[in-house]
Parts: C-alpha cells; structure tokens; sequence
C-alpha cells in the first residue's frame, strides 16, 4: 500500500478487508498467467469395444501446468504481501479507536462500499456539532436537510469535484428532498448555515483523519530507520 494520504489509506484499508472481496478476487484472477497454447499436447484415447459398440478413439488435451504458474502469487512477494496486510491491520486499528460516529463520518467519505448507516451517522453527528440558527419550524427542516447536501458537497470536494453552489444545492433539495429553496435568496437564508456547517465538517474530517495519520508518519519513520 502507497502511504500518501489518510484518505487513500483510509479507503484501501477498508476495500481490501472487507468491502470489496470479491472484486479483489476477480482482479487477481483477470491478472493471473494464461496458459500458453504450447504448454497443451493432444493425446489419442482408446475406448475398448463394449457389445456392439466399435473401438472409439478420440482426441484429448493434456496440459503441463508448471509450479510457478499455480502458484497464488510469485515468488519473493510473500514478505512484502505480509507488510502490506500487517499495514492494513494498524490502520483498521486506529479508525476502531475513534468514537463510533466519528469512524461513520468518515466511511461516509471514505469507505469504497458507503451505506446509509454511513450517512445517518455522519448527518446526526453534523447536526449535533452545528449551531442551528433560531429558525422557524418550516425553515428549521429545510435546515435540517441542508446539512445532508453539505456533506455531500463536501464529500464531492475531497474526491476532487467543485464545491456545489446555491442552483446546485436548491436543485439537489428539490431532487431528494421534494422541498424548495429560491438560490437568489442565498445570501440572505443560508450562507450563513452552510459557512458553519462546512466549518463542523472540516473539523469532524481532521479528527478521523488524525489516527490515520499517526499509522502512516509511525510507518515511514520506521522505513526510513
């Protein structure tokens, strides 16, 4: 594994434990030899007659499979797939020993397979952290939801989209939401929330991000020693 980030590391961590086996496995075996053709003799069988049957003969193909072939992976890589898993592991490690909704914040950013206990998690935790203006009770639902599109927008950036804007978000709550915001009021309604909520996120962010960045400075340290 290539330690150049805590958001790398944190999404190959988590794909190659548990999120995506079974692609890993399809990956090694697109990537594993093709037997050569030359590698396969065709051999003449005899079928003795039974009753009335006449002697058969056809062709079969008998196949030299050489060791290194079959084998699951080359020669000289068990020690450096060793390093790779034992990696792994320190990393799981340290996401485990954040609180639980932090860890679920950052799946929702990070985790190749994201799923909606993800997001719940990561929505409820923003929503305790932010300071929600004094709002009306319509208002304060459409604030509510706004904190759903900022992790998104967010969650667009550090994957390396553009930061969504206000036709973006009031489409994006029109579209999921079924609710309405006039982006010409912007300024006025919701610069202000989505300023802070971005703020919280950021924050939240660097706090899951920290043991993560701890197992990569403790590894290179380590090579380098």
């Amino acid at each position: 594994m290539k330690l150049i980030n805590a958001r790398q590391v944190w999404t190959e961590a988590q794909h190659e434990s548990n999120a995506a086996i079974s692609a890993v496995a399809i990956d090694k075996a697109q990537s594993a030899p093709i037997k050569k053709g030359a590698r396969m003799r065709r051999h003449e069988a005899v079928f003795a007659a039974l009753g009335d049957d006449k002697e058969e003969r056809i062709q079969i193909v008998r196949q030299k499979i050489s060791i290194s072939e079959s084998r699951g992976a080359p020669i000289g890589r068990s020690t450096a797939r060793a390093a790779h898993l034992a990696t792994i592991g320190k990393v799981l490690r340290a996401i485990d020993t954040l609180p639980f909704q932090v860890q679920q914040f950052g799946h929702f950013l990070y985790h190749p397979m994201m799923t909606m206990q993800h997001v719940m998690n990561a929505v409820l935790l923003v929503a305790s952290k932010a300071e929600l203006p004094d709002l009306t009770s319509a208002k304060r639902v459409k604030a509510h939801y706004l904190v759903t599109l900022a992790l998104q927008s967010y969650k667009a950036q550090v994957s390396g989209a553009a930061e969504w804007g206000p036709a973006r978000v009031a489409a994006e709550m029109e579209s999921f939401f079924g609710v309405t915001i006039d982006p010409k009021n912007w300024t006025r309604d919701w610069l202000d929330l989505w300023e802070s909520l971005k703020s919280v996120i950021a924050e939240v962010d660097i706090q899951a991000q920290q043991p993560v960045w701890q197992v990569i400075h403790a590894e290179k340290e380590e090579e380098a020693a």
